[in-house]
């Protein structure tokens, strides 16, 4: 499963090949996640872990959703590139095509990202792909303090 933008093309990642992408070390705990969560149910693909590669092939960072959405209707979303890639608009780009894909389905209202306070590349990117702060905020035991950002199937098609 592919999705391509202006420049980056997005893969939907099975277990066996999230095994093999660049991960950020201190993110392992979640791959080893994901990798449960993959091997327990291999038709959520999508629904895990996307990586994103330039059209030479140069893989520039990962993304996606944190498993498929229950009656909430609901999807979070999460993105990462990797630093020699950063500043360029590619986790903006990634983001779009995220949660483009993901309020596409019918099954999904809502696309959501928490974002530390203190991350302020990561606060631009949500505003700059279309999501809204929602006014709430999430004490996580990992992260701490994270605001909520969410972009709505209504408002998918408004400029």
């Amino acid at each position: 499963m592919r999705i391509r933008g202006l420049r980056l093309t997005l893969t939907a990642l099975g277990a066996d090949e999230l095994e093999q992408i660049r991960w950020d070390p201190d993110d392992e705990d979640a791959r080893e996640l994901f990798l449960r969560r993959l091997r327990a149910d291999p038709d959520a693909r999508g629904f895990w872990v996307w990586t994103a590669t330039l059209g030479d092939g140069t893989e520039i960072g990962n993304g996606g959703f944190g498993g498929r959405p229950t009656e909430n209707r609901r999807l979070t979303v999460g993105y990462a590139v990797h630093e020699e890639h950063r500043g360029r608009g590619y986790a903006t780009e990634l983001l779009e095509l995220l949660s483009e894909w993901g309020l596409a389905r019918p099954e999904i209202d809502v696309v959501r990202a928490t974002i530390r306070p203190d991350n302020a590349p990561s606060l631009r990117v949500a505003e700059k792909a279309g999501f809204t702060r929602t006014g709430e905020l999430l004490q996580d035991d990992e992260h701490g303090e994270l605001l909520v950002f969410e972009r709505r199937a209504d408002e998918r098609d408004e400029p």
